[in-house]
């Protein structure tokens, strides 16, 4: 009798040691899953998180000036100017266009300002560097370069640097309009494209 209760102690203290076992690695298996799962999921909430920030790829574009409705607009893509101009109900009457370059890329967070027709710029000196450089200085410009200008051919590039040679230099960009052949119609075409040193 002895001998088969010591069996049965053993017996029953063996099914209790693997039944404390099994539950223990099973309760440490489902933990280590769920740190997996957190883990996981916290990746997955990063990332959703960091699509949201990026705005889901938007361009804001900030247009004002001589447009219908100025304002920020918001594409999917990059626009070109002409349809942030579009977007904006298109020119007014006024607008100067004609230094505008329409089939340009326009970038994120970027300001178009569209002049009116009577606007000029006070001085060069109160433009950026970059955008000072680009212009065509009437003072110092060779033929080719004053034969890029809209309007200006062969014959009025030469006209503008007899001028120059025969009076001196232009002291505002006005003053090339005492050309001959330089009126108002070609002068309004070329004034944000040239400057004077």
């Amino acid at each position: 009798m002895k001998e088969n209760q010591i069996k049965y102690m053993i017996a029953a203290a063996a099914v209790v040691l693997f039944g404390v076992l099994w539950i223990f690695t099973g309760q440490k298996r489902d933990q280590g899953g769920g740190e997996e799962n957190s883990i996981f999921n916290s990746e997955m909430d990063s990332g959703e998180e960091e699509k949201t920030d990026l705005s889901e790829g938007k361009i804001y574009v900030h247009i004002t000036g001589a447009v219908k409705n100025p304002g920020v607009y918001i594409f999917e893509k990059k626009p070109r100017v002409i349809e942030v101009v579009e977007k904006a109900g298109g020119f007014k009457k006024d607008a100067a266009t004609s230094g505008i370059n329409q089939a340009e890329l326009v970038e994120d967070g970027t300001q178009i300002v569209i002049k009116n027709r009577g606007d000029t710029k006070t001085s060069v000196k109160d433009l950026p560097e970059q955008e000072r450089s680009s212009l065509v200085d009437i003072n110092t410009a060779g033929k080719e370069q004053l034969m890029t200008l809209a309007g200006i051919g062969e014959s009025k590039a030469m006209a503008i640097i007899a001028y120059r040679e025969e009076h001196g230099k232009f002291k505002k960009i006005e003053d090339i309009m005492n050309i001959t052949g330089i009126k108002n119609g070609v002068f309004d075409k070329i004034k944000s494209q040239i400057r004077v040193s």
